[in-house]
This record gives C-alpha cells, structure tokens and sequence, in this order.
C-alpha cells in the first residue's frame, strides 16, 4: 500500500446526527472510492450519544474511512479546527457539514481543477440552497433535489478568479458557509495558530473561524470557482439560537473585519443592508424584553448609531419599534422613545390619507357613473 499522502482530504466534524451524516456520506463513498488514494474521506465524531458510529463503520464497508471519536466534547469550533490540523493529511482540505450532499462528479471536478492549477490556495465550490422542509425523513440522496433555483453565486460559469475576495461579493453568504472552501492546509495552518480560543460565538474568531483565517490567507490572491453547484445545501441549523446575535453583531463584525484586512468596501455592502434588513425580528424581541443570548449588553442605540447611514436600518428600527409597545421601548430604550411616537404618528397620517384617497376614488367614480 503507499504511504503518499492524499491531495486531498475531504472532512466532516459531526455531533449526534446520525442520519444526516448517513445521507452526506451516502453522497460521497463512491465518488472518493472512485480517486482511491488522491482523496481521503474523514468523519471527526465530537463524542456523539447517537448510533454514529455505526453508521460509519456501515459506510466504510463501500469505501474507506478515517473515524475519529473525541474522547470528549470539545465544542464545534475545536473539533472543526482540530479536524483540519490533526486529522487531515492531504496537501488541500475540504470541510463538509454533515447535513450537505454533493452531486455525482463534484469530487472528481474539484480534485482535477486542484491538479490544473497548483499553484491556486483556494478553490471556491458553489452549491444550491434548499430548505430542510423539503427534506424527507430517512436517508436522502442527492436525487431528491435534482432541481435548484437559487445557488451560492448566479455565475455557474467554471473560472479562474483574479482576487479571492470578489468571491465576497458574489456568494450568497459571503464565504461563511464552511462547505464551499477548499483551501490548501498549509496555508491555513498558518494563520490558524494566531487563532484565539475561547467558548462558540463569544467573539467572531470562535462563530467564523474560517472566514477569519481565510481572509487573512487570501486578500489579492487569485482563486479558481466552481461555477456548477455540485453541494446540495440542504442543512438543519443546530445554532439556531443565536440567529439574532450573528444578525446584530457578529455578521458585521465580519464584515468590518474584512474591510480591516484589506477587502474593498464595496464587495461586502450588499451583505451589510442585507443583514440589516433582517434586524427587525431580533431588534423586536430586544425592545419587547427578551434576554437573547449573547446580547445582554446590547445595545439598540449603539446599534443605530453604527449604522445610521443605511436605510435598511431605519427600516428594521420603524417595523421593530411598531410592533413593540411605547411602554416597552421606553423601559428597553428611551432614547428610542421619540422615534417610536413618530413611528406610530407617521402610520396614522398614512393610514388616514389612504382612508381619504379611497374616499375621494369612491366618489369620482360615482360621479362619472
């Protein structure tokens, strides 16, 4: 048997989902058996309670391989670090969730684009993004979503990219999404050691860990993209509750992140009134007296004052401020106070004019009739 290392290791950090892992090694073990030796597909088990386990040793019997069990849970972020450095041996690594598929062909196409253009660090994967409603119960394929409307970037053409960070701009999620990076491990070795630790979205290192790497690894270089969605984004969120801190902070602080290292402006606006467009649920709740997590120092004034150009914010703040009770903001806010009474003063003379105009619409059509 050789002993030469893989080009490329395919990795998937996992906690107690068994099915799903079921479903996105189902998608992979024939592809990779296909590359025997040039790919290395790897399961990094976070100390699951579920049957796990059994699930890749049923699937190691089509093709091998590497499982790994922490002999503890040492939280997302870790096990999808460590994974990477530990674990993976190929020159390039492709991190997967466990609840993505991907397409027949697609380990094929991305480990020859790797073999055409070695000198690249980076190798951006588009993928289609679907809803986990419309994901049946059991084990799925990626048959069961064979058609897709929207993908990570509407450019499905294959590309070399001059600068990385035009992906940015392009993908739907602003490179967020772990799945749609492929990276060469040396290069992210490097960056991750200034890596800071700490517990899972209590800062932004420890809630986009890749994307901060990433960025410091990647501005100015070029880049290959996919352009085909060979990933099936179909996933289930297992941090859902802390959707309304990454919508106020973090998601910005990414941003703002990106600017610091050198990304121009302009490739992340759209994703800044984007994210602020969704601020109206989260900034609802906050004024309404919810403690969310992570957000007990926040602040909705702060908030206003960072973002005060953009009228996605001033959108969120009228909706939010609507909806919660004058009695609310003022003991959430007060200095909210005056934009909520001119909130609710500006929604009665809109609907008082709308009254009118259906009035005098009424009465002209009378008269001509």
């Amino acid at each position: 048997m050789s002993t030469k290392p893989p080009l490329l290791s395919i990795c998937i950090p996992t906690y107690s989902r068994a099915e799903l892992l079921e479903s996105a090694l189902t998608s992979l073990v024939s592809q990779v058996s296909e590359v025997a030796g040039e790919v290395e597909l790897i399961v990094s088990d976070n100390c699951s309670t579920d049957q796990t386990a059994e699930v890749v040793e049923r699937m190691s019997r089509e093709c091998p391989i590497r499982y790994h069990r922490n002999e503890e849970n040492v939280g997302v972020v870790d096990n999808f670090l460590g994974t990477a450095k530990d674990l993976a041996r190929g020159e390039f690594c492709w991190m997967m969730g466990d609840d993505e598929l991907v397409r027949p062909g697609g380990v094929r196409s991305i480990l020859e684009a790797i073999k055409a253009q070695p000198e690249l660090d980076y190798f951006y994967v588009n993928y289609s993004i679907d809803t986990f409603d419309r994901r049946p119960a059991g084990v799925v394929r990626t048959d069961d979503f064979f058609t897709w409307t929207r993908t990570g970037t509407d450019n499905v053409d294959e590309r070399r990219i001059e600068r990385w960070e035009s992906l940015l701009a392009e993908d739907f999620n602003c490179l967020t999404a772990i799945y749609c990076s492929v990276f060469r491990r040396s290069m992210w070795l490097k960056v991750a050691r200034n890596l800071k630790a700490g517990e899972p979205f209590t800062s932004l290192e420890q809630t986009y860990p890749h994307s901060w790497i990433l960025v410091r690894a990647m501005v100015g270089k070029p880049a290959w993209a996919s352009g085909y969605p060979w990933i099936v984004m179909c996933g289930k969120e297992s941090w859902a509750d802390f959707i309304p801190l990454v919508v106020l902070v973090r998601f910005h602080e990414l941003l703002d992140d990106y600017v610091a290292q050198g990304v121009e402006a302009r490739y992340v606006e759209a994703h800044r009134r984007r994210m602020l467009s969704y601020a109206t649920e989260p900034l609802t709740r906050i004024l309404q007296g919810e403690n969310l997590p992570r957000l007990e120092s926040f602040s909705a004034v702060g908030f206003v004052v960072k973002h005060w150009r953009y009228d996605e914010l001033w959108r969120a703040l009228y909706r939010s401020t609507l909806t919660a009770s004058i009695g609310q903001v003022a003991r959430r806010s007060p200095v909210l106070l005056p934009f909520a009474l001119g909130a609710r003063a500006h929604l009665r003379l809109t609907r008082s004019y709308e009254k009118l105009r259906a009035r005098f619409n009424g009465s002209a059509r009378g008269a001509i009739y």
